[in-house]
């Protein structure tokens, strides 16, 4: 929860730096123009990102229930779990991923194509680095921490830094109140099954 939105954010800050650095001299037009084409290449590799590192986190669950019911005999991932994962993290992107959107790309900090660029950019090289370490992270942790790294580059005001702070306290408080609901759920099934 802490160390996904770090990396992004020191990333996204790397990232935006060298850019800017980098087209210093290039006429703003131009630059927005590319920016825009390269940031087909940036959503498609956060997109690889999040597939590789939450769905796996999904494929996980499903196959450890099925080895642990007996199912399977083994911890194999079988091919439609890997399909319907998938499908369930695509599914969710197109239904309420809007909403997410919505919020990182203007109501954090106002993003113009560069800096979604290196936004993207940045989300995307923390996701692969977790997938490929075997460390499971949040996908919108790690953008959210990328979005502030770029918002940060040009003014600490340019942040809407309550925004971010009500986003975090969302997370923290996810977990026990997760935790809580499913232990009332139990409580309940055992009540009424009587185990």
């Amino acid at each position: 929860i802490v160390l996904a939105p770090t990396i992004g954010l020191l990333i996204g800050c790397g990232l935006r730096v060298a850019v800017s650095w980098l087209f210093r001299r290039a006429r703003v037009h131009k630059a927005d123009r590319f920016f825009r084409r390269a940031q087909l290449v940036s959503a498609a590799l956060y997109s690889l990102g999040h597939g590789g590192n939450d769905a796996q986190k999904t494929m996980g669950i499903i196959t450890g229930l099925l080895v642990t019911s007996g199912y399977l005999s083994k911890f194999e991932v079988p091919l439609w779990v890997i399909l319907i994962s998938h499908l369930a993290i695509a599914l969710g992107t197109l239904f309420g991923g809007w909403r997410i959107v919505k919020t990182m790309g203007s109501k954090i900090t106002k993003l113009q194509p560069t800096g979604g660029f290196c936004a993207e950019t940045a989300g995307a090289m923390t996701l692969v680095g977790a997938t490929l370490a075997g460390i499971p992270v949040s996908t919108t942790h790690t953008i959210t921490g990328a979005i502030m790294g770029v918002g940060a580059t040009r003014r600490l005001s340019a942040v809407k830094w309550g925004v971010a702070g009500r986003i975090v306290w969302a997370w923290v408080l996810t977990i026990p109140i997760s935790g809580a609901v499913a232990a009332l759920c139990y409580l309940a099934v055992s009540l009424f099954l009587g185990a």
